[in-house]
């Protein structure tokens, strides 16, 4: 069931996220405040909700939980509980995880801003950033599953996130382990401080976009993001 709950949790925030970028458009569309709160809200939600299934998938990894895919292929009893964690970003599924989880964070802390000078940015600077994380949880919910799991079917092993008809849970004794280049302190701070850069950068861009779509190429767009990009450049 913890699996699932991971698993369900993360494809509610990417209909949560879907909502908040249809909803930003009928704000827009019947020029509704309501409905740009709603957008505003739904987007709030996002954080807290890739939150928990991220913890749900460091539970998984720490615990050594092999039946699970991605954890079969990035840990082992070997590993120490430090690289276990890290293993989150050492292979694509967790990848794409903390990836979404950094700019769900980011998108949180720019929809609590003030708002005041800027309202009619507000519902593209929500649409831009909600299509570009819900093609990233689509990629996970769809593609890239790291809860899937390893299912004995007629002598054979199987992946698959639901069990398949008549089969059973097939738990490895052992990981396959995180690659060994990867294995190594680095891994703590190296992959986060890439990520930390490349998703920041999404900002500017959704305020770009928003300045573009509402014909206000003035300078006020560049202003409010000038911290977002020095912040994305340093790392």
């Amino acid at each position: 069931m913890f699996v699932e709950f991971g698993y369900g949790v993360l494809f509610v925030s990417f209909v949560v996220t879907i909502y908040s970028g249809i909803a930003a458009v009928l704000g827009v569309t019947k020029k509704s405040a309501g409905w740009v709160e709603s957008a505003r809200r739904a987007q709030l939600l996002t954080f807290p909700l890739i939150s928990i299934s991220a913890l749900v998938l460091i539970y998984l990894l720490v615990n050594n939980r092999f039946e699970v895919t991605f954890v079969y292929e990035v840990t082992s009893l070997s590993m120490p509980t430090y690289l276990k964690i890290t293993a989150w970003w050492g292979g694509q599924a967790g990848s794409l995880l903390f990836w979404s989880w950094l700019l769900a964070v980011f998108t949180s802390l720019v929809t609590l801003r003030k708002w005041d000078r800027d309202i009619e940015f507000l519902p593209w600077v929500i649409l831009v950033s909600s299509i570009t994380l819900a093609f990233f949880l689509g990629m996970i919910v769809f593609y890239e599953n790291p809860f899937s799991r390893y299912w004995l079917l007629n002598e054979n092993v199987v992946e698959s996130m639901f069990q398949p008809f008549n089969a059973t849970v097939f738990r490895p004794e052992d990981g396959r382990g995180l690659n060994p280049l990867l294995r190594h302190p680095g891994m703590i701070i190296h992959p986060p401080m890439l990520y930390l850069g490349f998703v920041s950068y999404v900002i500017p861009y959704a305020f770009a976009m928003a300045a573009l779509i509402t014909g206000r190429t003035d300078d006020r767009w560049i202003r409010i993001t000038r911290r977002w990009s020095l912040w994305a450049w340093l790392f």
